[in-house]
């Protein structure tokens, strides 16, 4: 899919989620944390790349794990969105000011105590990105069509308290990409598929 196709039917997101996927049973909605990640994509040799990062093995939560940038909502967040604007500033030196937000695509609650609202937006190039490495350990780029290829996408089933669901894992060597931002991947190729 090119590059004008996504931007396209990106435009037909907006601040409000475009999938709320509601309540995990056993698990309070009210009780967990307001988080929001930025999506980004960028576009190299005329097909977009999505940013992922790398979280070091030394960090409490979530340690060695491929995510998009982003976290936690703090006191002065006005919204999901300034909140994945922030913290992809702080953790990949990403500047508000130069990402173009399409708008929200997914809000999830997560069994490791998160509501996350995951934002798309896109940046120019050449542009150099700069993680922080008491955040990141790494980051990457995967081009979108690596993603969409079937060959790299597999799903598994899970139980949690009795709670059966599918976890998605996209294969992006040496990266595997799983859990809820697999997720929000499956999400958001599946809204460009539709």
């Amino acid at each position: 899919m090119n590059p004008d196709e996504v931007r396209r039917r990106l435009q037909g997101l907006s601040e409000s989620p475009l999938v709320d996927l509601g309540r995990i049973p056993g698990v309070d909605r009210d009780a967990l944390r307001p988080a929001a990640v930025l999506l980004a994509l960028t576009e190299i040799d005329e097909t977009f790349h999505v940013v992922f990062t790398r979280r070091p093995d030394t960090m409490p939560e979530h340690s060695g794990e491929v995510s998009f940038p982003g976290g936690g909502a703090e006191p002065e967040d006005e919204s999901p969105l300034q909140t994945a604007l922030r913290e992809t500033r702080e953790e990949i030196a990403l500047l508000e000011e130069d990402v173009e937000v399409y708008g929200a695509l997914v809000q999830m609650p997560t069994i490791t105590g998160y509501d996350i609202t995951a934002f798309v937006g896109e940046f120019p190039q050449p542009y150099e990105l700069q993680p922080d490495p008491r955040e990141i350990e790494s980051l990457f780029l995967a081009p979108l069509s690596a993603l969409m290829d079937p060959a790299n996408h597999r799903r598994e089933e899970r139980t949690w308290q009795g709670l059966t669901f599918d976890l998605h894992f996209y294969d992006f060597p040496p990266y595997t990409i799983w859990g809820a931002t697999g997720h929000i991947v499956y999400e958001f190729l599946t809204f460009l598929d539709s």
